[in-house]
Protein backbone atom coordinates (compact mmCIF):
# COMPACT_ATOMS: atom_id res chain seq x y z
CA UNK A 1 0.00 0.00 0.00
CA UNK A 2 1.09 3.58 -0.56
CA UNK A 3 1.48 4.88 2.98
CA UNK A 4 1.99 8.46 1.83
CA UNK A 5 -1.64 8.79 0.68
CA UNK A 6 -3.00 9.63 4.12
CA UNK A 7 0.06 11.63 5.14
CA UNK A 8 0.27 14.55 2.66
CA UNK A 9 2.26 16.67 5.15
CA UNK A 10 5.29 14.48 4.32
CA UNK A 11 5.55 16.45 1.09
CA UNK A 12 4.70 19.80 2.62
CA UNK A 13 3.91 20.65 6.23
CA UNK A 14 1.33 23.18 5.09
CA UNK A 15 -0.76 20.37 3.57
CA UNK A 16 -2.27 19.69 6.99
CA UNK A 17 -4.22 22.95 6.67
CA UNK A 18 -5.90 21.56 3.53
CA UNK A 19 -6.94 18.37 5.27
CA UNK A 20 -10.65 17.61 4.82
CA UNK A 21 -11.37 17.46 8.56
CA UNK A 22 -9.39 20.59 9.38
CA UNK A 23 -11.10 22.54 6.58
CA UNK A 24 -14.55 21.43 7.75
CA UNK A 25 -13.88 23.14 11.07
CA UNK A 26 -13.60 26.48 9.25
CA UNK A 27 -17.20 26.04 8.09
CA UNK A 28 -18.44 25.54 11.64
CA UNK A 29 -19.78 28.44 13.62
CA UNK A 30 -19.03 26.57 16.83
CA UNK A 31 -15.75 24.69 17.18
CA UNK A 32 -15.38 22.34 20.12
CA UNK A 33 -11.98 22.33 21.82
CA UNK A 34 -11.97 19.29 24.11
CA UNK A 35 -9.75 19.33 27.15
CA UNK A 36 -7.78 16.42 25.75
CA UNK A 37 -6.27 18.80 23.17
CA UNK A 38 -4.07 19.89 26.09
CA UNK A 39 -2.79 16.34 26.56
CA UNK A 40 0.97 16.16 26.02
CA UNK A 41 0.95 12.72 24.37
CA UNK A 42 4.48 11.82 25.33
CA UNK A 43 6.75 9.52 23.33
CA UNK A 44 7.11 5.94 24.49
CA UNK A 45 3.47 5.74 25.61
CA UNK A 46 0.25 4.25 24.26
CA UNK A 47 -2.95 6.31 24.52
CA UNK A 48 -6.46 5.28 23.55
CA UNK A 49 -9.27 7.67 22.60
CA UNK A 50 -12.66 6.04 22.99
CA UNK A 51 -15.95 7.48 21.83
CA UNK A 52 -18.93 6.88 19.53
CA UNK A 53 -18.58 7.28 15.78
CA UNK A 54 -19.15 10.66 14.15
CA UNK A 55 -18.29 12.52 17.36
CA UNK A 56 -15.04 14.09 16.08
CA UNK A 57 -12.24 11.66 16.98
CA UNK A 58 -10.65 11.81 13.50
CA UNK A 59 -10.73 15.61 13.51
CA UNK A 60 -9.10 15.50 16.93
CA UNK A 61 -6.24 13.38 15.56
CA UNK A 62 -5.73 15.84 12.71
CA UNK A 63 -5.56 18.71 15.21
CA UNK A 64 -2.91 16.78 17.16
CA UNK A 65 -0.94 16.33 13.95
CA UNK A 66 -1.21 20.04 13.14
CA UNK A 67 0.14 20.90 16.57
CA UNK A 68 3.01 18.37 16.50
CA UNK A 69 4.13 19.53 13.05
CA UNK A 70 5.20 22.82 14.62
CA UNK A 71 8.06 21.18 16.47
CA UNK A 72 9.13 17.87 14.91
CA UNK A 73 10.11 16.59 11.45
CA UNK A 74 7.06 16.05 9.25
CA UNK A 75 7.96 12.42 8.43
CA UNK A 76 8.03 11.59 12.14
CA UNK A 77 4.21 11.71 12.28
CA UNK A 78 2.24 8.84 10.77
CA UNK A 79 -1.57 8.61 10.47
CA UNK A 80 -3.67 5.75 9.17
CA UNK A 81 -7.38 4.97 9.06
CA UNK A 82 -7.81 1.29 9.89
CA UNK A 83 -11.08 0.86 7.98
CA UNK A 84 -9.17 -0.79 5.13
CA UNK A 85 -7.01 -3.13 7.24
CA UNK A 86 -8.36 -6.65 7.67
CA UNK A 87 -5.97 -8.38 10.08
CA UNK A 88 -3.33 -7.94 12.73
CA UNK A 89 -0.70 -9.13 10.24
CA UNK A 90 -1.64 -6.35 7.82
CA UNK A 91 -1.30 -3.88 10.68
CA UNK A 92 2.15 -5.23 11.55
CA UNK A 93 3.07 -4.89 7.87
CA UNK A 94 1.85 -1.28 7.86
CA UNK A 95 3.95 -0.37 10.91
CA UNK A 96 7.00 -2.11 9.38
CA UNK A 97 6.49 -0.19 6.15
CA UNK A 98 6.42 3.10 8.05
CA UNK A 99 9.57 2.13 9.96
CA UNK A 100 11.32 1.41 6.64
CA UNK A 101 10.19 4.78 5.30
CA UNK A 102 11.69 6.53 8.34
CA UNK A 103 15.02 4.76 7.83
CA UNK A 104 15.12 5.92 4.22
CA UNK A 105 14.33 9.51 5.28
CA UNK A 106 16.75 9.24 8.22
CA UNK A 107 14.19 10.42 10.76
CA UNK A 108 12.89 8.82 13.93
CA UNK A 109 9.25 7.69 14.03
CA UNK A 110 7.74 9.67 16.91
CA UNK A 111 3.92 9.69 16.66
CA UNK A 112 1.78 6.90 15.20
CA UNK A 113 -1.94 7.69 15.06
CA UNK A 114 -4.19 4.76 14.17
CA UNK A 115 -7.84 5.69 13.66
CA UNK A 116 -10.68 3.20 14.39
CA UNK A 117 -8.24 0.46 15.33
CA UNK A 118 -11.05 -1.61 16.87
CA UNK A 119 -12.08 -2.53 13.31
CA UNK A 120 -9.12 -4.94 13.29
CA UNK A 121 -9.50 -8.29 15.02
CA UNK A 122 -6.74 -8.88 17.60
CA UNK A 123 -5.24 -5.45 16.91
CA UNK A 124 -3.56 -5.47 20.32
CA UNK A 125 -1.31 -8.35 19.24
CA UNK A 126 0.03 -6.19 16.42
CA UNK A 127 0.78 -3.30 18.78
CA UNK A 128 2.39 -5.70 21.26
CA UNK A 129 4.56 -7.15 18.48
CA UNK A 130 5.62 -3.67 17.33
CA UNK A 131 6.56 -2.61 20.88
CA UNK A 132 8.30 -5.85 21.85
CA UNK A 133 10.39 -5.87 18.68
CA UNK A 134 11.26 -2.14 18.76
CA UNK A 135 9.93 -1.70 15.23
CA UNK A 136 9.22 1.97 15.95
CA UNK A 137 11.24 2.34 19.13
CA UNK A 138 10.16 5.10 21.51
CA UNK A 139 7.15 6.15 19.43
CA UNK A 140 3.93 7.44 20.92
CA UNK A 141 0.86 5.47 19.79
CA UNK A 142 -2.51 7.24 19.78
CA UNK A 143 -5.30 4.77 19.03
CA UNK A 144 -8.98 5.57 18.53
CA UNK A 145 -11.97 3.25 18.50
CA UNK A 146 -15.76 3.30 18.61
CA UNK A 147 -16.09 0.04 20.52
CA UNK A 148 -15.25 1.06 24.06
CA UNK A 149 -15.10 -2.44 25.52
CA UNK A 150 -12.92 -3.84 22.73
CA UNK A 151 -10.49 -0.94 23.12
CA UNK A 152 -10.41 -1.39 26.89
CA UNK A 153 -9.85 -5.14 26.68
CA UNK A 154 -7.21 -4.62 24.01
CA UNK A 155 -5.17 -2.21 26.11
CA UNK A 156 -5.51 -4.51 29.13
CA UNK A 157 -3.66 -7.09 27.03
CA UNK A 158 -0.67 -4.75 26.78
CA UNK A 159 0.68 -5.05 30.35
CA UNK A 160 3.92 -3.14 30.86
CA UNK A 161 3.86 -1.78 27.32
CA UNK A 162 1.68 1.30 27.63
CA UNK A 163 4.45 3.44 29.10
CA UNK A 164 4.54 5.54 32.21
CA UNK A 165 1.95 8.06 31.01
CA UNK A 166 -0.19 5.96 28.65
CA UNK A 167 -3.89 6.02 29.48
CA UNK A 168 -7.47 5.75 28.22
CA UNK A 169 -9.35 8.92 27.31
CA UNK A 170 -13.05 9.22 26.51
CA UNK A 171 -14.28 11.54 23.77
CA UNK A 172 -18.04 11.81 24.28
CA UNK A 173 -20.92 14.12 23.30
CA UNK A 174 -20.75 17.47 25.10
CA UNK A 175 -22.25 17.83 28.54
CA UNK A 176 -24.52 20.83 28.95
CA UNK A 177 -21.73 22.80 30.61
CA UNK A 178 -19.39 22.04 27.70
CA UNK A 179 -22.17 22.98 25.28
CA UNK A 180 -22.54 26.40 26.91
CA UNK A 181 -18.76 26.88 26.79
CA UNK A 182 -18.78 26.18 23.04
CA UNK A 183 -21.83 28.16 21.86
CA UNK A 184 -21.58 31.14 24.22
CA UNK A 185 -17.97 31.37 25.40
CA UNK A 186 -18.24 34.97 26.61
CA UNK A 187 -21.17 34.22 28.90
CA UNK A 188 -19.45 31.03 30.05
CA UNK A 189 -16.28 32.86 31.07
CA UNK A 190 -18.30 35.46 32.98
CA UNK A 191 -20.34 32.88 34.89
CA UNK A 192 -18.32 29.62 34.98
CA UNK A 193 -17.47 30.04 38.67
CA UNK A 194 -20.80 31.52 39.79
CA UNK A 195 -22.45 30.13 42.88
CA UNK A 196 -25.99 28.80 42.91
CA UNK A 197 -27.27 32.10 44.33
CA UNK A 198 -25.54 34.17 41.63
CA UNK A 199 -26.92 32.01 38.85
CA UNK A 200 -30.44 32.73 40.10
CA UNK A 201 -30.15 36.18 38.58
CA UNK A 202 -28.62 35.19 35.26
CA UNK A 203 -30.33 31.89 34.51
CA UNK A 204 -32.49 33.13 31.63
CA UNK A 205 -29.60 32.64 29.21
CA UNK A 206 -29.08 29.10 30.48
CA UNK A 207 -32.75 28.31 30.01
CA UNK A 208 -32.64 29.40 26.35
CA UNK A 209 -29.47 27.42 25.72
CA UNK A 210 -30.94 24.34 27.39
CA UNK A 211 -33.91 24.41 25.01
CA UNK A 212 -31.45 24.28 22.09
CA UNK A 213 -29.42 21.54 23.77
CA UNK A 214 -32.59 19.45 24.01
CA UNK A 215 -32.88 19.58 20.21
CA UNK A 216 -29.26 19.03 19.19
CA UNK A 217 -27.79 17.04 22.03
CA UNK A 218 -24.04 17.34 22.47
CA UNK A 219 -22.76 16.28 19.05
CA UNK A 220 -20.76 19.15 17.44
CA UNK A 221 -21.79 18.33 13.85
CA UNK A 222 -25.49 18.27 14.78
CA UNK A 223 -25.15 21.51 16.76
CA UNK A 224 -23.55 23.30 13.81
CA UNK A 225 -26.01 21.96 11.24
CA UNK A 226 -28.89 23.15 13.41
CA UNK A 227 -27.30 26.58 13.70
CA UNK A 228 -26.83 26.77 9.94
CA UNK A 229 -30.26 25.47 8.88
CA UNK A 230 -32.39 26.26 11.95
CA UNK A 231 -33.33 22.61 11.77
CA UNK A 232 -31.49 19.30 11.58
CA UNK A 233 -31.22 18.09 7.94
CA UNK A 234 -32.41 14.57 7.13
CA UNK A 235 -28.96 13.50 6.02
CA UNK A 236 -27.73 13.97 9.58
CA UNK A 237 -30.35 11.55 10.90
CA UNK A 238 -29.38 9.06 8.18
CA UNK A 239 -25.67 9.46 8.94
CA UNK A 240 -26.01 8.50 12.59
CA UNK A 241 -28.55 5.76 11.93
CA UNK A 242 -26.23 4.22 9.32
CA UNK A 243 -23.34 4.28 11.79
CA UNK A 244 -25.28 2.31 14.41
CA UNK A 245 -26.79 -0.13 11.92
CA UNK A 246 -23.41 -0.66 10.26
CA UNK A 247 -21.74 -1.58 13.52
CA UNK A 248 -24.67 -3.81 14.50
CA UNK A 249 -24.47 -5.72 11.21
CA UNK A 250 -20.69 -6.13 11.59
CA UNK A 251 -21.38 -8.04 14.80
CA UNK A 252 -23.78 -10.41 13.05
CA UNK A 253 -26.89 -8.76 14.49
CA UNK A 254 -30.17 -8.02 12.73
CA UNK A 255 -31.48 -4.55 11.87
CA UNK A 256 -35.14 -5.42 12.44
CA UNK A 257 -34.39 -6.98 15.82
CA UNK A 258 -32.46 -3.88 16.81
CA UNK A 259 -35.36 -1.63 15.83
CA UNK A 260 -37.82 -3.67 17.86
CA UNK A 261 -35.61 -3.67 20.94
CA UNK A 262 -34.92 0.07 20.68
CA UNK A 263 -38.64 0.71 20.26
CA UNK A 264 -39.32 -1.24 23.47
CA UNK A 265 -36.64 0.81 25.26
CA UNK A 266 -38.21 4.07 24.09
CA UNK A 267 -41.70 2.98 25.13
CA UNK A 268 -40.35 2.25 28.63
CA UNK A 269 -37.84 5.11 28.67
CA UNK A 270 -36.71 6.04 32.19
CA UNK A 271 -38.88 3.23 33.66
CA UNK A 272 -37.24 0.24 35.41
CA UNK A 273 -37.48 -2.81 33.14
CA UNK A 274 -36.22 -6.38 32.83
CA UNK A 275 -34.83 -8.03 29.71
CA UNK A 276 -37.88 -10.27 29.72
CA UNK A 277 -40.35 -7.37 29.79
CA UNK A 278 -38.54 -5.68 26.88
CA UNK A 279 -38.70 -8.93 24.91
CA UNK A 280 -42.43 -9.31 25.54
CA UNK A 281 -43.08 -5.82 24.16
CA UNK A 282 -41.65 -6.91 20.83
CA UNK A 283 -41.50 -10.03 18.66
CA UNK A 284 -38.09 -10.84 20.14
CA UNK A 285 -38.56 -14.19 21.83
CA UNK A 286 -35.59 -14.39 24.15
CA UNK A 287 -34.46 -12.16 26.99
CA UNK A 288 -30.93 -13.31 26.14
CA UNK A 289 -31.28 -11.68 22.73
CA UNK A 290 -32.34 -8.41 24.36
CA UNK A 291 -29.42 -8.60 26.77
CA UNK A 292 -26.92 -9.20 23.94
CA UNK A 293 -28.18 -6.18 21.96
CA UNK A 294 -28.05 -4.03 25.10
CA UNK A 295 -24.44 -5.09 25.68
CA UNK A 296 -23.46 -4.26 22.10
CA UNK A 297 -25.18 -0.85 22.12
CA UNK A 298 -23.48 -0.15 25.46
CA UNK A 299 -20.09 -1.06 24.00
CA UNK A 300 -20.77 1.32 21.11
CA UNK A 301 -21.49 4.08 23.64
CA UNK A 302 -25.08 4.52 22.45
CA UNK A 303 -26.91 3.53 25.65
CA UNK A 304 -26.09 2.67 29.25
CA UNK A 305 -27.86 1.08 32.21
CA UNK A 306 -28.92 2.69 35.48
CA UNK A 307 -28.97 -0.02 38.15
CA UNK A 308 -30.88 -0.48 41.40
CA UNK A 309 -28.99 0.52 44.54
CA UNK A 310 -30.16 -1.26 47.70
CA UNK A 311 -29.70 1.24 50.54
CA UNK A 312 -30.32 -1.40 53.21
CA UNK A 313 -27.28 -3.38 52.02
CA UNK A 314 -25.38 -0.37 50.65
CA UNK A 315 -24.78 -2.22 47.41
CA UNK A 316 -26.05 -2.66 43.84
CA UNK A 317 -28.64 -5.33 43.05
CA UNK A 318 -28.16 -6.28 39.41
CA UNK A 319 -31.05 -8.75 39.53
CA UNK A 320 -33.57 -5.95 39.95
CA UNK A 321 -35.06 -4.11 37.00
CA UNK A 322 -32.83 -1.44 35.52
CA UNK A 323 -33.43 1.82 33.65
CA UNK A 324 -31.88 2.35 30.22
CA UNK A 325 -30.76 5.75 28.94
CA UNK A 326 -29.17 7.07 25.76
CA UNK A 327 -25.92 9.01 25.96
CA UNK A 328 -27.31 11.76 23.74
CA UNK A 329 -30.78 13.19 23.22
CA UNK A 330 -30.24 13.57 19.47
CA UNK A 331 -29.92 9.78 19.13
CA UNK A 332 -33.30 9.45 20.85
CA UNK A 333 -34.78 11.87 18.32
CA UNK A 334 -33.13 9.98 15.46
CA UNK A 335 -34.65 6.65 16.56
CA UNK A 336 -37.99 8.32 17.33
CA UNK A 337 -38.22 9.48 13.73
CA UNK A 338 -37.17 6.12 12.34
CA UNK A 339 -39.57 4.14 14.52
CA UNK A 340 -42.41 6.68 14.51
CA UNK A 341 -42.61 6.86 18.30
CA UNK A 342 -42.41 9.83 20.64
CA UNK A 343 -40.81 10.06 24.08
CA UNK A 344 -42.15 12.44 26.72
CA UNK A 345 -40.06 15.57 27.11
CA UNK A 346 -39.74 15.04 30.88
CA UNK A 347 -38.27 11.57 30.32
CA UNK A 348 -35.77 12.89 27.78
CA UNK A 349 -34.66 15.50 30.32
CA UNK A 350 -34.25 12.83 32.98
CA UNK A 351 -32.04 10.97 30.51
CA UNK A 352 -29.95 14.09 29.90
CA UNK A 353 -29.33 14.35 33.64
CA UNK A 354 -28.33 10.67 33.68
CA UNK A 355 -25.91 11.04 30.75
CA UNK A 356 -24.33 14.18 32.23
CA UNK A 357 -23.76 12.25 35.47
CA UNK A 358 -22.36 9.27 33.55
CA UNK A 359 -19.97 11.37 31.48
CA UNK A 360 -18.08 12.54 34.55
CA UNK A 361 -16.70 9.01 34.67
CA UNK A 362 -17.81 6.73 31.86
CA UNK A 363 -16.46 3.67 33.66
CA UNK A 364 -18.58 4.36 36.75
CA UNK A 365 -22.15 3.08 37.00
CA UNK A 366 -25.28 5.16 37.55
CA UNK A 367 -27.84 4.12 40.19
CA UNK A 368 -31.43 4.70 41.25
CA UNK A 369 -33.37 3.39 44.24
CA UNK A 370 -36.87 2.99 45.63
CA UNK A 371 -37.84 3.44 49.27
CA UNK A 372 -41.15 5.19 49.90
CA UNK A 373 -41.06 6.04 46.20
CA UNK A 374 -38.49 5.95 43.44
CA UNK A 375 -35.52 8.33 43.56
CA UNK A 376 -34.07 8.92 40.12
CA UNK A 377 -30.35 9.02 40.88
CA UNK A 378 -28.38 8.07 43.97
CA UNK A 379 -24.67 8.03 44.74
CA UNK A 380 -22.57 5.92 47.07
CA UNK A 381 -21.76 8.98 49.17
CA UNK A 382 -25.45 9.31 50.23
CA UNK A 383 -26.38 12.04 47.77
CA UNK A 384 -29.53 11.87 45.68
CA UNK A 385 -31.24 13.66 42.81
CA UNK A 386 -34.93 13.66 41.89
CA UNK A 387 -35.85 15.09 38.48
CA UNK A 388 -39.21 16.88 38.43
CA UNK A 389 -39.33 18.96 35.28
CA UNK A 390 -42.61 20.62 36.16
CA UNK A 391 -43.94 23.95 37.39
CA UNK A 392 -44.96 22.85 40.89
CA UNK A 393 -42.82 21.01 43.41
CA UNK A 394 -44.66 19.26 46.26
CA UNK A 395 -43.69 17.76 49.64
CA UNK A 396 -44.19 14.33 48.13
CA UNK A 397 -41.19 14.95 45.88
CA UNK A 398 -39.06 14.97 49.05
CA UNK A 399 -40.47 11.70 50.44
CA UNK A 400 -37.05 10.01 50.50
CA UNK A 401 -35.03 13.02 51.63
CA UNK A 402 -34.41 11.67 55.15
CA UNK A 403 -32.42 8.75 53.81
CA UNK A 404 -29.72 10.96 52.28
CA UNK A 405 -27.27 13.54 53.53
CA UNK A 406 -27.88 15.65 50.42
CA UNK A 407 -31.14 15.51 48.44
CA UNK A 408 -31.87 17.81 45.53
CA UNK A 409 -34.92 18.18 43.30
CA UNK A 410 -34.27 19.39 39.75
CA UNK A 411 -37.18 21.52 38.60
CA UNK A 412 -38.38 23.28 35.49
CA UNK A 413 -37.90 26.81 36.84
CA UNK A 414 -38.28 26.72 40.63
CA UNK A 415 -35.48 27.98 42.89
CA UNK A 416 -35.53 27.22 46.63
CA UNK A 417 -33.25 25.73 49.28
CA UNK A 418 -33.21 22.19 47.85
CA UNK A 419 -34.79 22.85 44.46
CA UNK A 420 -32.72 23.89 41.43
CA UNK A 421 -33.78 24.30 37.80
CA UNK A 422 -32.31 21.40 35.85
CA UNK A 423 -30.38 23.71 33.48
CA UNK A 424 -28.70 25.48 36.41
CA UNK A 425 -27.74 22.20 38.04
CA UNK A 426 -26.27 20.82 34.80
CA UNK A 427 -24.27 24.00 34.23
CA UNK A 428 -22.87 23.96 37.76
CA UNK A 429 -21.85 20.34 37.45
Amino acid sequence: MNISTLNPWWENKEAIHSDKHIKELSNFKYVYHPKILNEKFEKGNIYTIRGPRQIGKTTFLKLVIREKLKNIPKESIFYWSCDNINSKNELIGLINEYADYCRIKEVKPEFILLDEITNIKEWQKAIKFAVDNNIVEGSCFILTGSNAIDLKKGTERLPGRRGRHGKDIFYMPLSFREYVRMVNPRWFEEHKADSYNKLKYSSSTLKILFERYLITGGIPLVINEYELNKEIPNYIYELYYSWIIGDILKEGKNEQTLKEIVKSILICYSTPVSWDSLAKRSSVKSHLTVSSYFELLSNLLVIFGCFFFDLSHNDVNYNKNKKIYFYDSFIIEMFSKKLNISVDREKIIEGIVASNIKQKNILEEVYFTKIKKETDFVFRDKKAIEVKYQNNISKEDFANKGYFRDFKVLSKNTFSRDVIPVYVYLFME
